[in-house]
């Protein structure tokens, strides 16, 4: 059969995190974002992989959920979160063998690994980044640069934060998480984790990850600080281009979004269309 994660390299994706190490901090700060995404992409991937051949091993070779639990968690006791795993109803069975099964279970761990430590090095690199390196002289190029970066920073954490709520919603949907204690532990409100529990129900049970979970909301924390500190620099940015006489309708265009318009420092004129 066709190996559907055949395409997974581990060893580049390794290479790829050891390079974050000898590359200058602000460029790393900016490619452990897209790693982290991609490795999440693989690692969900690996996942259902892994799940596809489980599947097919109980329905063919009629494995129970305690013979899958062996492999997937080290040991039978885990058999419930096998069968949750297995019953899921948007699961089908792959012509996956037991050497399949162990493969791609030895992948999801691989990358598994790789994420937490990608997601460890962001916690790092993101808040060593400097915000105010390489700005350009003129005040208004300088808010056109910190917007520019506002908007990549807001866009990299919604993503963060709808990773959350679902991976909360999850461990309560399938897992029988408590709403509070899931929402506590993600950073997300109780009402937001309820609103998911539709997705969840559509989702994987094997994507809920409570350490995967607690990395996302440190790392949210650190998305905050970063935005802060662009918004200090826009803001001096701000101030001097009104200094030097820029019509303010110009200064709102260059600030950018709506959101971003509110956190100034000065109330903007809404920009023109």
């Amino acid at each position: 059969m066709t190996n559907p994660i055949a395409d997974i390299s581990v060893p580049e994706l390794s290479r790829r995190i050891a390079s974050l190490e000898r590359q200058e901090v602000g460029r790393s700060a900016l490619d452990v974002c897209t790693l982290t995404m991609d490795l999440r992409h693989q690692y969900r991937r690996a996942l259902v992989a892994r799940d596809q051949a489980a599947l097919a091993l109980v329905t063919r070779e009629r494995w129970t959920a305690a013979d899958v639990a062996e492999v997937i968690c080290g040991h039978r006791a885990c058999a419930p979160r096998a069968a949750v795993i297995l019953e899921w109803t948007g699961l089908t069975p792959d012509d996956g063998t037991a050497r399949d099964l162990a493969d791609r279970q030895q992948i999801a761990e691989q990358l598994r690994e790789l994420l937490s430590l990608a997601y460890d090095k962001a916690l790092r690199l993101i808040p060593a980044a400097p915000v105010d390196l390489n700005l350009p002289a003129e005040p208004t190029a300088r808010l056109a640069y910190c917007a520019h970066w506002l908007r990549f920073v807001d866009g990299y954490r919604a993503a963060n934060e709808a990773s959350r709520i679902l991976f909360a919603a999850i461990l309560v949907h399938h897992h029988g998480w408590p709403v509070p204690d899931v929402a506590e532990l993600g950073g997300v409100t109780t009402d937001e984790v309820s609103a998911a529990l539709a997705a969840a129900a559509a989702s994987p049970p094997s994507d809920a990850d409570s350490g995967l979970l607690a990395q996302l909301a440190l790392l949210d924390r650190v998305l905050e600080h970063n935005t802060e500190r662009l918004l200090a620099v826009r803001d001096r940015a701000l101030t001097d281009s009104l200094a030097d006489g820029v019509p303010e309708r110009i200064v709102a265009a260059h600030i950018g979004t709506p959101d971003q318009e509110r956190s100034a420092a000065h109330t903007m004129e809404p920009c023109p269309a």
